[in-house]
């Protein structure tokens, strides 16, 4: 056993050495285009090297230490470590990488580095759909953003993040992500400029959205971070002008700090506390509490940022009139400062030394893998020409088949176009005959009321005369009579024929008026019961519609009274403008109109589709058996 696990080891340092050799000859900037690469795969379908795992615990381990000494060799580690994941498929201890990777540029305030490695890990985390690590990076991406000055980005990363805790309820989460919204705005006036009015509106959501993550750290207990919201909230208030309670919060803060022996955080609360006191004009106990800041620093060696608390110092030197201590701290400030900017300029030109150095050895390798880029390179052309005659096919591919998608459609036009003719002629025809069959009625309707009405009439009245001039008997007179009495009848059925023919009412005072008429005249005594109801105003619309409307009302209660056997039918004319709608119910036997057949049922129902497709009006009817019947009709004015 023992044996078999050198021997494992002994692997492992071997692939370890061979990868420094392999990182060594590729330069960090083909990282991004090797995740890239790896973002086109199929995660699922992906092989994973389980061996390589602890590999890139070793890498990962060795770039961690050197991120917290600040190693020059930080960012070659990462890169080993993010190659040695990609090769073994292991996404999710990659993604992982880049998100430490992205810190450490953060935290040396390269922002588009690290950026563009959370953007990375994000990217990877969308695929696996990883909610929560989305959250998580779509948080350092708002903070990014944040010390960029960058108000909207952070402001859309930071509610990305929220949203997607609260899906989750993480409390302690949801609270961090409220309390990074609440730093947000009140930096504001650094990102953008702000009015006072907009400052103030501002520094309410700050407080609005620190108060809310106090409420749900307080749930959960959480003390630590209650004190970090005391700290903020007083700093709110600081901002404000409040400055009465941006002491007690900041006090509070600093007792928990005191209590808990937080070296970092009693150092800057001490400091915020010193800044209160100088705007309360009580400049003693801001340099006490700036000065035991200080010591607390050096002690503990938290000396970032440091030359910021000696310029506040000196400012403080300066309210209490003690300008040689004021001086002599605001030098400090001063080669603090320079020195910082000077260590970075050396940093810089060291990198150049070591880059230039690197290149010498880098240009050995150049020179021997130079023959094999020139072989690559013709294999490049043979590519990119057998890219471009595929291209040329597939482009002359669609061209023809483009060709036949357009033919296709002028002709599907040309044949909806004749159907359209079609329609269109055929609407022509129905309106023509239905024209001829309105003229034939009214022409037969005026030959009997003009011509045997008045034949009929004139016979009635020379056999009036003769009764009362003529010596008839008794027994003849009943005969006499009768025969009066038919000519009376016939003479009132030629006029009702005449009437249902072309009724005079309907071409003198309206639609309206006619189907009043009608219901008189059709309505038995008793059952059935006929009623009409009129809505809208007495409006007179074209002969051709009325006398359509008159007619196919005439064939629906028709219908309902000889075939329906309906005890009630209810006639309903809704009259508009630019409509007018004819609706009859009744209460008969009902039919279902899916099944009916047009032989067995005549051609009453034909008639009035014929006259409603004529003018194209719309026909809808509505009926189940025993259940009655409501046909709908409807013309629009055009």
């Amino acid at each position: 056993m023992k044996r078999c696990y050198a021997a494992r080891w002994c692997m492992i340092l071997c692939v370890y050495l061979l990868t420094c050799e392999q990182v060594n000859a590729q330069p960090n900037a083909d990282i991004n285009a090797l995740v890239g690469k790896l973002l086109e795969q199929d995660f699922k379908k992906m092989e994973v090297k389980a061996q390589d795992s602890t590999l890139v615990n070793i890498q990962q381990k060795m770039f961690e230490n050197d991120a917290e000494t600040r190693h020059d060799s930080t960012i070659s580690d990462a890169g080993k470590a993010i190659r040695t994941a990609c090769s073994a498929g292991l996404i999710k201890k990659l993604s992982l990488i880049l998100q430490e990777l992205g810190q450490y540029y953060f935290s040396n305030e390269n922002f588009s580095e690290a950026t563009n490695c959370f953007i990375y890990a994000l990217r990877i985390e969308e695929k696996r759909n990883s909610q929560k690590r989305m959250a998580d990076l779509y948080d350092k991406l708002g903070t990014v953003y944040l010390y960029q000055e960058i108000f909207p980005k952070s402001l859309e990363y930071y509610r990305k993040a929220l949203g997607i805790y609260q899906n989750l309820k993480d409390t302690l989460k949801i609270a961090t992500a409220l309390s990074h919204l609440g730093a947000l705005y009140t930096s504001h006036e650094y990102c953008e400029k702000r009015t006072i009015e907009q400052n103030k509106e501002d520094y309410g959501l700050a407080l609005d959205y620190f108060q809310q993550s106090q409420d749900l750290l307080e749930k959960i207990h959480f003390q630590e971070g209650i004190a970090q919201g005391w700290s903020n909230i007083g700093n709110v208030y600081r901002r404000t002008g409040d400055l009465k309670k941006a002491l007690v919060f900041t006090q509070k803060s600093l007792s928990y700090y005191r209590e808990a022996r937080k070296s970092g955080q009693i150092a800057e609360t001490l400091r915020k506390l010193g800044l209160i006191y100088n705007r309360l004009h009580k400049y003693d106990l801001a340099l006490a509490c700036m000065l035991e800041s200080k010591e607390i620093g050096l002690h503990e060696k938290q000396v970032d940022g440091i030359q910021f608390l000696y310029e506040d110092i000196a400012q403080t030197y300066d309210y209490l009139k003690d300008y040689k201590n004021a001086r002599d701290y605001y030098v400090k400030y001063m080669t603090i400062r320079d020195s910082v900017y000077n260590n970075e300029k050396s940093k810089q030109i060291f990198e150049l030394e070591t880059k230039y150095q690197t290149a010498k050895k880098q240009s050995e390798i150049e020179r021997l893998t130079l023959i094999k880029k020139h072989r690559n390179l013709l294999i490049y052309i043979l590519i990119a020409s057998l890219f471009f005659v595929s291209l040329f096919g597939w482009t002359h591919f669609r061209n023809i088949r483009n060709k036949k998608i357009i033919a296709d459609q002028k002709l599907e036009l040309k044949e909806n176009q004749l159907l359209e003719l079609e329609k269109e002629r055929q609407l022509t025809a129905a309106k023509s005959v239905l024209q001829g069959e309105e003229a034939e009625r009214s022409r037969l309707a005026g030959d009997l009321h003009d011509g045997l009405g008045g034949m009929l009439t004139g016979i009635k009245l020379k056999l009036s005369f003769m009764k009362e001039n003529a010596i008839i008997t008794s027994e003849n007179l009943a005969h006499f009579n009768h025969a009066l009495d038919l000519l009376d009848t016939s003479i009132t059925e030629m006029r009702r024929v005449a009437h249902n023919l072309m009724p005079e009412t309907l071409m003198h005072y309206g639609l309206r008026t006619a189907l009043n008429d009608f219901i008189i005249q059709v309505t038995p005594e008793g059952i059935p019961n006929l009623r009409l109801n009129t809505f809208g105003e007495d409006l007179r619309y074209e002969k051709e519609i009325e006398i359509t409307l008159y007619r196919i009302t005439q064939e629906l209660v028709t219908n309902a009274l000889k075939h329906a056997h309906a005890k009630q039918i209810d006639i309903q004319l809704f009259t508009e403008k630019d409509r007018i709608c004819i609706q009859v119910i009744d209460n008969g036997i009902g039919f279902d109109p899916e099944r009916l057949d047009s032989s067995k049922t005549g051609k009453g129902l034909q008639n009035i589709q014929d006259r409603v497709i004529a003018f194209n009006g719309k026909l809808e009817i509505l009926s189940h058996p025993g259940k009655g019947t409501e046909s709908l009709i409807e013309f629009l004015i055009t």
